[in-house]
């Protein structure tokens, strides 16, 4: 059946090969003579068809109008590259390959899967970054309450992809991708916050901050046209993070992850000289969380500053600073009240099944083009927009006109 099927298909595109001889040149372009390419189908590689290819002297490019019109990635047709990339986006290169043979007529190598990538590399990018988007989604134009949260983790990297990356210790091994997911938010009948289902969407990017601040910002910007009534940004209180903040969602309530508050606590009170596991640790462990978490971390700071300020060295007053300068994002009180966010987990877990599932798996180095190739489609597999970015590769396309 696969024979048969691949014996159609060549005498359709060969005929089809045919019609596109008659198309028009634009003005500079010239006929540059035909050649000859094997088609890879999902029913396996076809025989050679040969297509005509135009030269413009001006534009010092080319193209095949047949290639054109049947939306060619590289020499295989949308149908087999998108079922590579499917494998792809959730398996090691050498598993997908084996996960796309079985399912197919021909086997396909590791080197082809990463190939089909790579030639998917601008367009997804593109796409994922909010061009060539569609309607926003009824659940986005109706929502009040939006969260935006950002984070950012290790990716291990090839030595040469390391070259000015500093790590811990002098000598890095991995390369900070920067993640970030917005959602719909709503409330229980309890007045606790809920992440509405399938409104999750990602971003990532290996770029600097700033261009991960315009890429998060076109993300909400495609999703909400008009700002919904409420935009939480919750993250885990970084400098970077901040200026991210008052960049790109200056609109935005500010919070800082309760947990990453908490975990300060820690640093702070040993710098205060409070010996971990004592009788005052967990007392006042126990009870300087509390307060933060209830929202009353001004008073904790006032009680340090006037009782304990001769104990405050180097280390303790650098813990004592991040709470000073994060108590205007600290308000949990107010925020539980209002039925908001107050962590910052739905990123960290996007950190893990976005990027550290399909990135850091056992002995995987990635060189930066690798990682830029695949980060989008990937981001865009988690977001359900996959099948999206597929159908609008393919939208605009007349595709082969053949005789039945």
């Amino acid at each position: 059946m696969n024979g048969l099927c691949r014996e159609l298909l060549a005498e359709l595109l060969a005929a089809g090969a045919a019609t596109a001889k008659d198309y028009i040149p634009e003005p500079g372009e010239r006929n540059a003579g035909n050649h000859g390419k094997r088609v890879v189908t999902l029913f396996g590689e076809l025989p050679e068809i040969r297509r005509t290819y135009y030269w413009n002297e001006d534009g010092h490019k080319g193209h095949y109008p047949f290639d054109d019109r049947l939306g060619l990635v590289g020499r295989y047709t949308p149908a087999a590259a998108n079922e590579m990339v499917r494998c792809a986006v959730s398996h090691p290169y050498k598993d997908a390959a084996d996960a796309f043979s079985r399912n197919h007529a021909f086997r396909v190598s590791a080197d082809t899967i990463r190939e089909v990538v790579g030639l998917y590399r601008d367009s997804s990018s593109s796409f994922a970054k909010g061009k060539g988007a569609g309607e926003p989604r009824d659940e986005d134009c109706l929502a009040q309450t939006v969260c935006v949260m950002a984070d950012g983790t290790g990716m291990p990297m090839r030595k040469e992809c390391l070259q000015g990356v500093k790590g811990k210790d002098g000598r890095a091994k991995t390369r900070e991708v920067k993640a970030g997911a917005i959602f719909v938010a709503s409330t229980t009948e309890d007045n606790e916050p809920h992440r509405n289902l399938d409104t999750t969407t990602y971003v990532a990017t290996t770029h600097r901050r700033e261009k991960f601040g315009k890429y998060l910002r076109s993300e909400f910007d495609r999703r909400f046209a008009t700002p919904p009534e409420t935009v939480l940004y919750i993250t885990d209180g970084s400098k970077w993070l901040h200026t991210v903040h008052d960049s790109d969602f200056p609109f935005a309530v500010e919070i800082l992850d309760v947990w990453h508050a908490v975990e300060h606590l820690k640093p702070l009170m040993l710098g205060l000289g409070i010996k971990d596991g004592s009788r005052e640790w967990k007392y006042r462990h126990h009870y300087w969380s509390e307060r933060i978490k209830s929202g009353k971390v001004q008073g904790v700071l006032d009680y340090i500053w006037k009782n304990m300020r001769n104990r405050l060295g180097k280390d303790a007053m650098r813990e004592f600073k991040y709470y000073r300068g994060n108590a205007g994002r600290m308000k949990y009180d107010e925020y539980r009240a209002n039925g908001w966010f107050i962590g910052s987990g739905v990123i960290e877990s996007g950190c893990k099944t976005v990027i550290g599932q399909r990135f850091k798996q056992s002995g995987m180095l990635w060189s930066l083009k690798g990682a830029k190739a695949l980060l989008p489609l990937r981001t865009l597999y988690k977001s359900n927009r996959l099948d999206e970015f597929f159908d609008y590769l393919v939208k605009d396309l007349p595709q082969v006109d053949c005789a039945a």
